[in-house]
Formats: structure tokens, C-alpha cells, sequence
């Protein structure tokens, strides 16, 4: 269905009703995916070998997080292709890190599917379960919540195995199926470019600088950027020279721009509304002063691990998988209570729980960062060193070769 014949339905048709027929859609589609016999693992049918799918050349979180899955992969004995893959037409094929490595082939015996949950059987449809058929196939999945949604369990009927990046998530899924659920840490990598500085941003040079990064295309009520927006005003009173807000905001309109305008009136803070690539996204986050993400739920929290390993301190809620990287040493871990999610928010669910940040505690903890340049230091040591040192003894090349074996014993 084009976009032109999209825009004139929900002219016409109320917008819960096109929300209801989808979801019923949906939930049939997971249904017969549940119900489809797959051809079982046929060690002899393909070589040994990974066929990692994803998001490559997204300029993205998801983007990233398939480029470091795939880097691990370069740097194992492991045979393995890659293929490009996006269920979305909608977002930009930007990054060229991995040109003229791609291939169109799933030559090797093991599938690893780095594609979101919430795309993943609209990928199976588009990849066609012939492709399935005889490979052993593994989900590289992130999830947000605790939970995990009951309407998707059918899909795992086409796994063998799933892998995430943090226990957080493993946890989640482990709770819905007996199949393996294994944690394959992130070797979380920053490269940053020093033309890209203050000047580059239009940012100033005196003024001690916040930033949070929020995109409109995304959920923006699990980033939470008005929690960290009432703590930056709970902190220092309109018209405070010499501190400021940096809000890199992806996809904003108008009304939305206005509206942050609005809320921040008399404050410094500067706008940066639009997509960058990713080493320029790493240089804005090294150039400021500290990076706030006062968030409900993090499958990861990539760019909080790539803020301490640039050396920016960073202010964050205590909460998911973030935690597994982070600590009262190396961050500002802010108090929260959980909290239901009082409506859907696709794709969570209402009665889900996430986290609701305490405004008072991270603003005392910007007031602090700004003022004590020994504690600043100390936060920032702390980190650089874990992210460089502590965090690199997990081991995802082992991990990765040993599961690989186990396969193909």
C-alpha cells in the first residue's frame, strides 16, 4: 500500500479503528508464523559458517548495534557474510562503513537475525521461510521491558537460539521460552573526529553544557526528555549565564519545536534538529560537558557506554540494562520508582512497568557536576577507565566460538 493511499484511509477512518484492525492483522500474521513447520537444522546442507542480517548501513541505534555485532564477527575464526537488511523503506541507508561487503547470499548454516521484535515477522515474510528452512536460526534481539509481550512468543517457533546484548534482556525472554538465551556483551567502540567541535555545532565556547538526544520517530515517552527538561530548570533559574541545553532531537515538526521552546523560555539552549551520521553524533556527545538520559527503559543505553568511553560524564536512571555497565562510581545513577504505563505506547503495552526517574536527585547531581570540578573529574576518570579496562574482560569473541561449536558438535 503507497503512502497516498495510507494518508487517504485515515482520512476517513477513525484512527482506533485502523489501530484495532491492525493490531488483529498483526496478531493473525504471529499466529501462522507460530503454526509454520519449519525444516529442521541440517548440519551437512550448508557450510560452517554465520549469515549475520541487519540494519548496516543505518545511521541508528539499531544500525550501531548490528555494526558491533558484526565487527565481534570480523574479529573470530568464524566464516560469516552480511547481509543488509531493513524492514523500514522509511529511514536513510547513510552509513557506508560496511560497503562492498555485502551479499546477497545465506550461504552459511547459521542465520543471526539482528531485526527488531516488533519487525520481525513482517521480516520473516520478506526474507521468505525458505530461507529458514535447514539453517539453525538465531534472534540478536534488545527489549525494553521486564516483559515480554505475549502476542509475540509465536515468532520463537522459527528460532533455535537467541542472543542479546545485556542480561536485562536474556532475563525477559528467558521467561517465555525454554529455548537457549544467551548474553553477548557489546564491545562498545566511539570513533569521533575533532573537526566536529563546539564551532562545527554552533555551540558555545563559555557556558557549561548539558545534552540529551531524543528522536520524534521513535517512542519519545521511554527516552523521557521532560523529566531531564524539569531537572535542567529544577537545577539553575532562567537567565543562568554560563550553563546550557543542548537538545539533539531527530525528526522534530513545528509544533513540537515550539512547544520545547516554549517550556525553556529564558534558558540557554540550542537545537540541533536532524540526522547525523554516527561519528558525528559521538563528536557532539564528546564536546559537551554531560550527557543526561533520565530514561524509562534501556535494552542497552549504547550511547550512555559510548559517553563514558569519550570521557563526558553522564547522568542516568538506575535502572535496566544500563545498570550492568554503570555504577554510583562511574555515573550519577538517579533514584526512580517504577510506575505502570497507564495506555499503550506500541510497542508496550498498558500495565507494563518502567521506571520514573527522580527530577529532584538529577538535579542536584547537574548542579553538582557543574560546581565540583573534583567530583566532575572523578566521574570521569572512573568511567573512562571501567569502559576501557573492566568492561572489555567480558569476552563476546570466546562466547560467540564457543556457541558456534556447540552448534555444530
Amino acid at each position: 500500500m503507497n503512502k497516498k493511499v495510507k494518508e487517504a484511509i485515515k482520512k476517513v477512518v477513525p484512527v482506533n479503528m485502523l489501530r484495532w484492525y491492525r493490531d488483529k492483522v498483526n496478531q493473525f500474521r504471529l499466529n501462522q508464523m507460530g503454526k509454520i513447520e519449519k525444516v529442521p537444522f541440517d548440519k551437512e546442507a550448508f557450510p560452517m559458517g554465520i549469515n549475520l542480517v541487519g540494519s548496516f548501513s543505518h545511521d541508528s541505534g539499531l544500525g550501531q548495534s548490528c555494526r558491533l555485532v558484526a565487527k565481534e564477527l570480523d574479529r573470530t575464526d568464524i566464516p560469516h557474510n552480511f547481509i543488509d537488511f531493513s524492514v523500514s523503506a522509511d529511514i536513510p541507508h547513510s552509513n557506508h562503513e560496511f560497503d562492498g561487503r555485502y551479499s546477497t547470499e545465506y550461504k552459511y548454516g547459521i542465520n543471526l537475525f539482528h531485526i527488531n521484535m516488533h519487525e520481525f515477522d513482517k521480516a520473516y515474510r520478506m526474507i521468505g521461510k525458505e530461507t529458514w528452512n535447514k539453517h539453525y536460526n538465531i534472534a540478536f534481539w534488545l527489549w525494553e521491558m521486564q516483559e515480554f509481550p505475549k502476542r509475540w512468543i509465536p515468532m520463537i517457533n522459527q528460532l533455535d537460539e537467541i542472543w542479546t546484548p545485556a542480561e536485562f534482556v536474556s532475563e525477559a525472554v528467558r521467561k517465555v521460552t525454554d529455548k537457549p538465551v544467551y548474553t553477548i556483551p557489546y564491545t562498545v567502540e566511539a570513533p569521533y573526529d575533532e573537526k566536529y567541535d563546539r564551532k562545527h555545532f554552533d555551540l558555545p565556547e563559555d557556558k557549561f553544557l548539558f545534552l540529551m538526544l531524543f528522536d520524534s520517530n521513535s517512542l519519545s515517552e521511554r527516552k523521557n526528555p521532560k523529566a531531564v527538561i524539569k531537572a535542567f530548570k529544577k537545577a539553575f533559574p532562567a537567565g543562568t549565564d554560563d550553563v546550557g541545553m543542548v537538545i539533539k532531537i531527530g525528526n522534530a515538526g513545528k509544533k513540537e519545536l515550539d512547544e520545547l521552546r516554549q517550556s525553556l523560555e529564558g534558558y540557554n539552549v540550542y537545537y540541533i534538529n536532524r540526522m547525523l551520521p554516527k561519528v558525528e553524533v559521538n563528536s557532539l556527545v564528546r564536546c559537551v560537558d554531560v550527557y543526561v538520559s533520565l530514561h524509562r527503559s534501556e535494552g542497552y543505553g549504547l550511547v550512555l557506554a559510548e559517553a563514558m568511553l569519550l570521557g563526558t560524564p553522564t547522568i542516568a536512571t538506575n535502572y535496566s540494562a544500563n545498570t550492568e555497565f554503570q555504577s554510583n562510581e562511574t555515573a550519577c545513577m538517579v533514584d526512580c520508582k517504577m510506575i505502570p504505563l497507564q495506555q499503550n505506547l506500541y510497542p508496550y503495552e498498558k500495565g507494563y512497568l518502567w521506571a520514573d526517574a527522580d527530577t529532584d536527585q538529577a538535579a542536584a547531581y547537574m548542579k553538582e557536576l557543574y560546581s565540583d570540578k573534583e567530583k566532575y573529574e572523578e566521574i570521569k576518570t572512573a568511567a573512562l577507565k571501567y569502559m576501557t579496562d573492566e568492561a572489555r574482560t567480558a569476552d563476546p569473541i570466546h562466547i560467540m566460538e564457543k556457541l558456534t561449536e556447540q552448534i555444530y558438535k
